[in-house]
């Protein structure tokens, strides 16, 4: 195998792609609580049944929260505790809006400024160009949101009081 030698701040300053990364990875420990929390609520007794991970491994993100947030409407009058679902719900919508932002926009330092920026294009009606400059304090804001919804669920279903990990 290849030893490639990148520069320094490519493709964006070390402190950038470390955040960057741990939103991805909180993200994808997201996507399989709600895949586990989906398994589990349609009553199969296996951690992520084999017949659910079918379902959702057929379904985009959002398509696997409106089938979450369907269960979680259908069964809260059985479970009592699932009541507080619709918040759960609507932070992990939330979140993927955040995570959407930096993991679907380009991101690019300006090596004159040094500035990190997202950079996206959107054509509904015209064409609308938008540039938002980013700081580290925002990608670090995405991962504890993220982190907190995946906990909201967690707490949701299973009736614990976890904390965020920078309450411990």
């Amino acid at each position: 195998m290849k030893n490639y030698q990148f520069p320094q701040d490519w493709p964006l300053p070390p402190d950038y792609l470390k955040e960057v990364g741990r939103i991805s990875v909180l993200f994808g420990s997201l996507e399989s609580s709600v895949n586990v929390a989906i398994s589990k609520l349609t009553g199969y007794d296996e951690m992520l049944d084999w017949r659910s991970a079918i379902v959702t491994a057929h379904a985009n993100f959002k398509q696997r929260i409106d089938i979450l947030e369907t269960l979680l409407h259908e069964l809260h009058d059985e479970f009592p505790h699932l009541a507080g679902y619709r918040q759960v719900v609507n932070k992990i919508k939330q979140v993927q809006k955040k995570r959407n932002r930096f993991m679907h926009q380009a991101l690019s330092m300006d090596p004159e400024t040094g500035t990190v920026a997202t950079s996206a294009l959107s054509a509904r009606g015209k064409l609308k160009p938008e540039v938002k400059q980013v700081s580290i304090a925002e990608l670090r804001s995405a991962s504890a949101d993220i982190h907190v919804a995946m906990i909201g669920l967690h707490n949701l279903l299973t009736q614990a009081e976890r904390k965020p990990i920078w309450e411990k």
